[in-house]
């Protein structure tokens, strides 16, 4: 039974919201509004609720699900069918969806934090909530320049503070080294002396967990580099592994949300775009996974994916989990199926669709989590880096990646027994390759749904194999080639045109999709 002390620590996260909503939606909102020109009309803002808005920016709202559902997650081959996910699955632009990390990450999340940052260094009292959103603040940009490429760094958000108004485009490979450095500090800055944080929305102001996080996040981008810089990629990997990484799924980097639906910011965003035009009943797996759950007798395809009937009944036992080829809709290539039993399925109804516990608005989003971090130091131990058990971090990744799918509202827990009995099923192969490949794998199926780094990762290790698109109607602009990165926002060729356009030169001249970005060139 419960204790009341854990029961207490567990209502604190949505107080934090609570407050958060009164911050967002309230009397406090002229006071976020002024930060956009002049932030000391903002005054009485605690740090706290800025560490709070930017992180809850990065997952609340509906357009924050936007970039995820119709470009990563059909992008990395998890799902297809609905119209929005023809800009993933077919390769097809679309503005709308391709800005939205940039307008929301830039104008929202690191507009607030930036602004925190300046107003608190000169408090050392506030040490603790720099430290922080220096942590947040490499997570947020890592998104970004893993998205885009090249992008505003070092002058971004500095507009009322250091009168830039536009702001130069580093280089990726600056902006790594940078995040690098920025993630070390941070962690040797936190100060138990100093003012503990308040309205800590992710970690309900536990630093240790903070730091953990700083490590993880080295070690991830670390590993980014595996390809393109071996040496700095190895040595950040192990300094992060040295410093302590998450260590059980306490340490779980995600951002807890509420059951509310569009406009309001408390429900989980990729959610509440779910719920748009009912787009779940039209989020079909994809033959890339769901052929590989099949393959490997995974236990969560079921906790993945199901297929009802019209009346919403249940009728997975019958149809086996179809699934489709990537660049399909879901009306595409119209056919009834007709099950063992004779009884005949419509069309509309024979695919297996995301399982509804993904689509719940009171689901939290896991930005990174323990099991992403022990297949991490799986890779690392296979590349000789750190560690010496790859096999072990492997099989702590699967047993982790299975209990986090818990966190999802309605969730059935994958049984006990079912998990050991895969953990046998699946030792780590030699040859080496061979051992990156299966624990790419096997990353790619814990990531969903966090599309942003299936995204990233299966361009570095170039796992899973992206099967070949079918483009019925002759639709994908790319010649059905898995396009590399996003387009810079349309609005910067006339806001910040000679940065855009010394950027752009950078890639070839042209504001194209299919240049690789700096990590994942040859």
């Amino acid at each position: 039974m419960q204790n009341s002390k854990t029961a207490n620590m567990k209502l604190v996260p949505y107080i934090l919201i609570s407050c958060l909503t009164l911050t967002l939606a309230g009397s406090c909102t002229k006071d976020f509004d002024s930060l956009n020109t002049d932030p000391t009309r903002g005054a009485s803002i605690a740090p706290g609720q800025q560490l709070t808005a930017a992180a809850y920016y990065l997952s609340g709202g509906r357009e924050t699900g936007y970039p995820n559902l119709y470009f990563f997650l059909p992008r990395a081959q998890y799902v297809t069918g609905s119209w929005g996910m023809r800009s993933g699955g077919k390769y097809i632009r679309n503005d709308f969806y391709n800005e939205r990390m940039w307008e929301l990450f830039y104008g929202k999340s690191l507009k607030q934090l930036i602004d925190m940052l300046e107003r608190s260094k000169s408090d050392p009292d506030l040490v603790n909530y720099i430290a922080a959103g220096r942590i947040l603040k490499a997570y947020i940009f890592s998104l970004l320049t893993d998205a885009y490429g090249d992008v505003p760094y070092s002058q971004a958000g500095i507009a009322y503070y250091g009168k830039i108004y536009t702001p130069k485009y580093d280089a990726q490979e600056e902006i790594y080294r940078d995040m690098f450095k920025e993630l070390t500090a941070a962690v040797s800055q936190f100060d138990a002396s100093r003012q503990p944080l308040l309205n800590d929305i992710v970690y309900n102001g536990n630093v240790d967990r903070w730091k953990k996080l700083a490590n993880s996040l080295r070690l991830r981008l670390g590993m980014r580099l595996s390809k393109k810089d071996a040496t700095t990629a190895a040595r950040e990997v192990k300094a992060a592994v040295d410093a302590g990484v998450m260590a059980n799924a306490d340490d779980n980097f995600r951002i807890i949300h509420e059951s509310f639906g569009f406009p309001d910011l408390r429900g989980n965003g990729l959610s509440q775009a779910f719920h748009e035009e009912s787009t779940f009943k039209y989020t079909i797996g994809t033959h890339t996974f769901v052929r590989y759950l099949k393959k490997e007798n995974d236990p969560r395809l079921s906790r993945y994916f199901i297929n009802r009937d019209p009346d919403g009944k249940d009728i997975t036992e019958l149809t086996n989990y179809i699934s489709v080829e990537p660049g399909l809709y879901w009306w595409d290539n119209w056919g009834d199926f007709t099950a063992p039993n004779g009884r005949v399925i419509p069309h509309a109804n024979k695919f297996c669709t995301i399982n509804l516990p993904f689509t719940e608005l009171q689901a939290s989003f896991l930005h990174m989590g323990y099991a992403e971090v022990q297949f991490l130091l799986a890779e690392a131990a296979a590349r000789g880096w750190a560690g010496s058990n790859p096999q072990q971090f492997y099989h702590n990744g699967i047993r982790a990646a299975m209990k986090q799918l818990e966190m999802y509202p309605g969730m059935a827990a994958v049984a006990p027994t079912d998990v050991d009995a895969f953990v046998t099923a699946h030792p780590l192969p030699q040859p080496a390759d061979s051992i990156i490949k299966h624990i790419s794998l096997q990353k790619w199926v814990a990531l969903f749904p966090n599309g942003y780094e299936a995204f990233a990762n299966q361009r570095r290790t170039g796992w899973p194999e992206m099967m070949d698109i079918v483009d019925v109607g002759n639709e994908s602009e790319t010649g059905k080639i898995p396009f590399a990165r996003l387009f810079y926002p349309g609005t910067e060729a006339f806001t910040n045109t000679a940065n855009y356009q010394e950027a752009l030169k950078r890639i070839g001249g042209t504001n194209d999709w299919m240049v690789p970005v700096w990590w994942a060139k040859p």
